[in-house]
């Protein structure tokens, strides 16, 4: 299986059409086979948009919440980052192929020990992994440009503050059940925080001294489904930490992800659902022969009173058509009119019987046919379509006139 491929398609489907443009945030998640990073027999999951179980209750993070917090981060290749919740290590894996230098904290040694051999497999030697408690940061290695904490706290550490570098900036979850928000700190001084709120967010509680505790509340609490998410697959209490995003004991789903996004992501998205159904729709329908030319869908017969006319409406440049004009019964020569601006559009070849005459009438070309009172009589004008685009177009039989619309294909 080619993973490259699908790697590339992961990021222009499920990253860079929500909004996030950080090339070195879309060039690390081409390079960074997330694959490596599943357990063995989910390779082909390992794509999707969705969070997926690694063990210990915990779980790979979606890929887009993933991009979304390292975009937030605002990272250099110069910079040192704590990263809080080591999990599988693809958020460290992705830290590595942008910063200097990655420091992870995972509460749960085996994914902290297997998460080294990954980088150690893939060759990723500027990541450093621990086991310990997230909320107390790494203060051996601070001060860090910045910390991304994959877990939501009842507010922000204090020991995570404290080790952020002047400008540096701290992405971490903060609050409880659906309240949670997104927060970005950006150190600007000694004791002074900037503080932006970067949207709705539901994620697992950070487990640790300085941060919710194993018998919180919030740590039993259900948590409400919402639509449109994916959820991992259940786990233990015990084993729930701000390794990734995981699943809190006898929840029956757990989203993850932003709730709430910019009015311009939104409208965006509302927009690529359209378009996708639009484009779905004409795939079906060109699949199906109706929109081909003779399909259902490409003519549209109207009717008048001294016979009816079948109109090609949806067209392809420069190919043949017909149309097929039908009078009824009739002891007087019958008169057909087309507007001029038809002519422009769609060139007569020829007509099957031909017309008596022709002549000018009410601003249209009319065309006279010889009478049949024996029965109704067909009149084929053979088309050819000279320029692409819509028209709109006015046909008479007799004294009454139809206006049609119609389009023709580059």
């Amino acid at each position: 299986m080619d993973m490259t491929r699908i790697r590339d398609r992961m990021v222009e489907h499920h990253v860079t059409r929500r909004g996030i443009r950080d090339p070195s945030v879309t060039e690390a998640m081409r390079t960074v086979p997330r694959e490596k990073f599943v357990p063995p027999g989910f390779e082909e999951f390992a794509y999707e948009d969705a969070p997926l179980s690694i063990g210990e209750g915990q779980t790979i993070s979606q890929p887009f919440i993933v991009a979304l917090m390292l975009e937030k981060a605002k990272l250099d290749a110069g910079d040192t980052v704590l990263e809080v919740g080591t999990g599988s290590g693809y958020a460290s894996a992705l830290l590595s192929r942008i910063a200097r230098h990655v420091y992870s904290i995972e509460r749960h040694e085996i994914l902290a020990l297997e998460a080294k051999e990954r980088f150690e497999k893939l060759g990723y030697r500027n990541i450093d992994v621990r086991v310990g408690d997230g909320s107390r940061g790494w203060a051996e290695a601070a001060p860090f440009d910045a910390i991304i904490v994959s877990a939501s706290a009842p507010e922000v550490p204090s020991a995570l503050r404290e080790q952020l570098g002047l400008g540096g900036r701290l992405i971490i979850p903060v609050g409880r059940g659906d309240g949670q928000r997104l927060k970005r700190l950006t150190r600007t001084g000694a004791t002074a925080f900037e503080e932006e709120d970067l949207g709705g967010v539901l994620f697992v509680p950070l487990i640790g001294e300085d941060a919710w505790t194993a018998s919180h509340p919030m740590y039993t609490a259900t948590a409400p489904s919402l639509p449109g998410t994916v959820a991992p697959e259940p786990s233990s209490p015990q084993d729930v930490q701000g390794g990734g995003i995981g699943k809190i004991d006898a929840l029956p789903t757990l989203p993850e992800g932003v709730l709430d996004h910019s009015e311009f992501q939104q409208r965006f998205w509302a927009v690529q659902r359209f378009s996708w159904i639009v484009f779905t729709f004409l795939l079906l329908t060109c699949l199906l022969g109706l929109l081909g030319r003779g399909g259902p869908f490409s003519r549209q017969t109207l009717i008048l009173p001294e016979g009816s006319v079948d109109f090609p409406v949806i067209s392809r440049w420069n190919a043949p058509e017909d149309m097929t004009v039908t009078f009824t019964p009739s002891s007087e020569d019958r008169i057909f009119t087309i507007d001029p601006a038809f002519l422009q559009t769609f060139s007569i070849q020829g007509v099957d019987p031909p017309q008596k005459a022709t002549f000018a009438h009410a601003g249209r070309i009319g065309y006279v046919f010889p009478a049949d009172p024996a029965g109704p009589t067909q009149i084929v004008f053979r088309l050819q379509t000279q320029l692409p685009g819509p028209l709109r177009a006015t046909i008479g039989m007799g004294g009454e006139t139809r206006t049609q619309s119609t389009f023709i294909f580059p």
